[in-house]
């Protein structure tokens, strides 16, 4: 699906997804709530809106989920405001906003459609479906809330005041991961396995199941984790060529579960991934237009690739510029070439079949299934042409699981959260601090603790409402 043509609605529902203005509620220029959503055209016109709203989520995915990591880093070039995530001294009046905004606008327009999809004319198939696609988002939304921030209001209804607003406190994560749960759980049965044609691109009962599995996985539900996904792994197929799967040309292909559809040509649907991620000095060697380098792969990514592994030229470019002694390790997966700035088509992978695999081989080993967690491990490192891998102990298992992951998903925003959930993310940092600070004195200013593993509420949202109060730890 390319949801490029949709209404954007200023909800009321502003006071909580961060709005520019809390007094003009209904400026003129907007169409009153109360005289829209009164056909299946409406609803229809808002949950495309929700998707196409996961296009800026998306373009900074990276900026929260993987650059605090040992994963990437941006370049001196311009660190700007990214350095407080590459660095994890992130503040509270810094970049937490879009995420938090980003997230509950997108809530607010799940929430629209739950509620009033009950009170207009529309078949009993469209009604689940877009019920059971207005859950789905809602609980990916709340999905990346509760790891970024850990406690955060769970809104679920439509607010039709500013007052209504202020009145919501932050729930403890469990209760917002029992909220995901659900909505997920309501929107496998709702949901068809599959689109076709122009309706390709839309979550299916696959996604929303595939997600499930890594809301429990990241709660270390090991057993229902591994029952969850043990019921995706036979619905996709596994693209045995590494070159197939990123791109433009290989977007929603056999191992997509679900991505966010980007579309270049001019329309303002395109993503800045070629600008943000390719090496800034690179002239017309990677790209011919502008580069940032702000999501540069680390030396310690590079060389965790053993001898052989085809993925260390798949998904990394190297650029040496003559002039400067750095090295570049470009992403290979989202840097294409584009004619025109900011208007890249290739998607962005929420979850595609290997991580899939990998969740589900971690689940295993977990439950003392390791022989069979490594059948599953070994699928993504025989298709980079690497020995699979049998006999080892759980605990070296669950290393190989580690740098598995580490590898086939580099620059796809998992690694951060991965090593949180292994309560790894201080000694990792601090390792990788110890082994690179001595040639890039940057990194002495990294503020590696483990109340990092949470970022701060915006100081703005607390400003508007106390009731959020106290602050996550550390802030």
């Amino acid at each position: 699906m390319h949801p490029g043509k949709y209404i954007t609605i200023l909800l009321v529902s502003c006071a909580v997804t961060g709005c520019s203005s809390f007094v003009d509620i209904t400026p003129q220029h907007v169409i009153p709530v109360g005289n829209y959503y009164k056909t299946e055209a409406d609803i229809r016109a808002t949950l495309t809106g929700a998707y196409g709203s996961l296009r800026d989520i998306y373009n900074g995915y990276w900026i929260h989920f993987e650059l605090p990591s040992d994963n990437t880093q941006v370049f001196t070039e311009n660190e700007g405001s990214y350095g407080e995530f590459d660095w994890l001294t992130f503040r509270s009046t810094g970049g937490v906003s879009g995420p938090w905004n980003q997230a509950y606008r997108t809530i607010a327009s799940a929430n629209i459609i739950l509620d009033r999809i009950d009170g207009i004319t529309i078949t009993d198939e469209l009604k689940k479906q877009y019920t059971g696609e207005a859950k789905f988002l809602r609980a990916l939304m709340y999905f990346n809330l509760v790891r970024l921030f850990g406690n955060v209001p769970l809104v679920l209804k439509e607010l039709l005041t500013e007052e209504e607003a202020y009145t919501y406190r932050r729930t403890p994560a469990e209760e917002v991961y029992a909220q995901i749960e659900k909505d997920l759980l309501d929107a496998i049965a709702m949901l068809p396995p599959k689109f076709t044609g122009a309706n390709v691109g839309r979550t299916t009962s696959g996604a929303a199941r595939s997600l499930l599995g890594k809301a429990y996985l990241q709660q270390k539900k090991w057993e229902l984790a591994e029952s969850t996904l043990s019921e995706v792994i036979n619905a996709y197929t596994f693209e045995p060529d590494l070159t197939k799967l990123f791109g433009p040309a290989n977007d929603n292909n056999s191992e997509v579960i679900f991505s966010v559809q980007y579309v270049a040509g001019g329309i303002g649907l395109g993503n800045s991934f070629a600008h943000a991620f390719a090496p800034q000095k690179s002239g017309t060697s990677v790209v011919s237009l502008g580069a940032f380098s702000n999501n540069m792969g680390t030396q310690d990514l590079y060389d965790a690739f053993e001898a052989g592994d085809l993925r260390k030229t798949a998904y990394i470019g190297v650029f040496k510029d003559g002039t400067n002694p750095k090295i570049y390790y470009w992403s290979k997966k989202f840097v294409n070439n584009v004619s025109v700035l900011n208007d890249g088509g290739n998607d962005w992978p929420v979850i595609r079949y290997a991580d899939v695999l990998l969740m589900y081989a971690e689940a295993l080993n977990q439950n003392n299934k390791t022989e069979e967690a490594l059948t599953f491990i070994s699928k993504t490192r025989v298709r980079a042409k690497l020995t699979a891998l049998t006999g080892l102990s759980k605990a070296d298992t669950q290393l190989a699981l580690e740098k598995e992951r580490r590898l086939e998903l580099c620059y796809e925003g998992h690694r951060w959260h991965d090593l949180i959930r292994w309560g790894k993310e201080v000694s990792t940092m601090e390792a990788f601090q110890a082994k690179y600070g001595p040639i890039d004195p940057r990194l002495s200013n990294m503020s590696i603790t483990a109340d990092r593993k949470l970022m701060p509420v915006p100081f703005r949202e607390i400003n508007l409402n106390p009731l959020l109060l106290p602050q996550n730890s550390g802030y």
